[in-house]
């Protein structure tokens, strides 16, 4: 919780004065470095650092990444919820948070057995596959930075917004709504999976 109240400051403090977008693109790619670095970590490349240490640093990175990106997600989150339904739209915006979470576990899960990261080929030496598979899962969380656009630059363009013309669609609200349930299906349908068939996807 240090790192995550020193990453509020520092916007506060210093990132305020830069676009959201500008924003979300340096510490999404700050983030793909630290999580990078985990591939050193797989290879005993830890520069005499102790390698728990070392393990450490995309954790605590992440918590101070998190902080610096609450601010200006939680500013969008309130200029986007309706007059009389800020109940609705808290709970809509924590539903889309937990099943995305749900799902990226279970996504992760199912890529286990795209390469060999078996315990049993790892206690051999061999750690090719998981040095794959790290490159792979860093290269997807860097590839947020191709949506930012989608993200208003600052207040005024989030304002703007409620008078665009597909402000309020019913067919954007379906969608929305039916990604948000398929996700939460799909995570429910993996983890009972992981339960009842241990080694479904491929891994050990």
């Amino acid at each position: 919780y240090v790192l995550l109240y020193a990453g509020v400051m520092a916007y506060k403090y210093y990132f305020i004065k830069w676009t959201w977008r500008a924003v979300y693109i340096v510490t999404t790619m700050l983030n793909g470095v630290f999580s990078a670095l985990q591939v050193l970590l797989i290879q005993g490349i830890t520069f005499g650092i102790s390698p728990f240490l070392f393990a450490l640093g995309d954790d605590a990175f992440a918590d101070f990444i998190s902080g610096i990106q609450f601010l200006p997600t939680t500013i969008m989150m309130v200029h986007l919820c309706p007059t009389g339904s800020e109940g609705a739209s808290y709970a809509m915006f924590t539903t889309v948070n937990n099943s995305a979470l749900g799902l990226s576990s279970a996504i992760s899960t199912v890529m286990l057995g795209i390469w060999d990261v078996s315990k049993e080929t790892m206690a051999s030496g061999d750690v090719s596959g998981m040095t794959k598979l790290t490159v792979l899962t860093t290269a997807l969380q860097v590839s947020g930075v191709l949506f930012v656009g989608l993200l208003p630059k600052t207040k005024e363009d989030l304002v703007r917004l409620h008078s665009d013309g597909l402000s309020g669609s019913k067919i954007g609200g379906f969608i929305f709504l039916s990604i948000t349930l398929l996700s939460v299906l799909y995570a429910i349908v993996v983890g009972i999976l992981n339960i009842v068939k241990p080694g479904w996807a491929g891994e050990s």
